[in-house]
């Protein structure tokens, strides 16, 4: 499965990095068709039509990889991420549209795809498990709170602990949409539910971050 396969513009790309993804969609395929533990850079290899030096010199091997996969998910959540520096903005819009984008890539076919792949091998390669959340899960949590902290500071919100919030925060709007997509169990209308997600996170936390003196939006 490729990017625009998802409805993402694909920008044009330079010789490297167009090998590069051409390399992560085979190594997606692979490891989607055989899970981690059977998954080998031959098979890579063989499907990128790519040399093994060319593999080991962009990742570095299997594991390089698979982070690799999932540091790309999360570059497109943060793309949609605001400029938390560029001066005043609309905090709860802000909170929308990061709610929106990352629902919307943890819903894609290949996000839920690679979260059930990880769910049942991670009892045997429980490194792997912390890496993703590394490369994942927790570095978008970490910039969410950094804008979190940037608005309180600003008094845009009120003081929070932003760590908790954050964290906090995308769990709900995960919520039960997500565990059931891993179940298979899709709703008829996809956008219509992610936009319902959304909407309950935000107006859930929003009471609690609003500024008392009514300052914020």
């Amino acid at each position: 499965m490729r990017a625009t396969d998802l409805g993402l513009a694909v920008r044009s790309r330079p010789r490297g990095e167009t090998r590069r993804a051409q390399i992560l969609d085979a190594a997606l395929a692979v490891f989607l068709e055989h899970g981690y533990a059977r998954a080998t850079i031959e098979l890579v290899v063989q499907r990128a039509s790519a040399s093994k030096a060319t593999i080991y010199s962009f990742f570095g091997g299997k594991e390089g990889l698979f982070d690799a996969l999932i540091d790309e998910r999360a570059e497109r959540i943060l793309a949609g991420f605001p400029d938390i520096d560029g001066g005043i903005i609309n905090v709860r819009a802000a909170l929308t549209n990061i709610a929106r984008r990352y629902l919307e890539v943890a819903m894609a076919p290949d996000a839920i795809a690679l979260y059930r792949l990880i769910v049942a091998e991670g009892p045997r390669f429980p490194e792997l498990v912390k890496d993703v959340y590394r490369v994942g899960q927790d570095r978008v949590a970490a910039r969410l709170a950094k804008a979190l902290r940037t608005w309180a500071t600003r008094e845009r919100i009120c003081p929070v602990d932003p760590d908790r919030i954050s964290t906090q925060f995308l769990a709900v709007v995960r919520g039960d949409l997500h565990l059931r997509a891993l179940a298979g169990l899709l709703p008829e209308d996809l956008a219509r539910a992610i936009a319902k997600n959304v909407r309950d996170a935000v107006e859930t936390f929003w009471p609690a971050l609003r500024p008392k003196d009514g300052h914020g939006p």
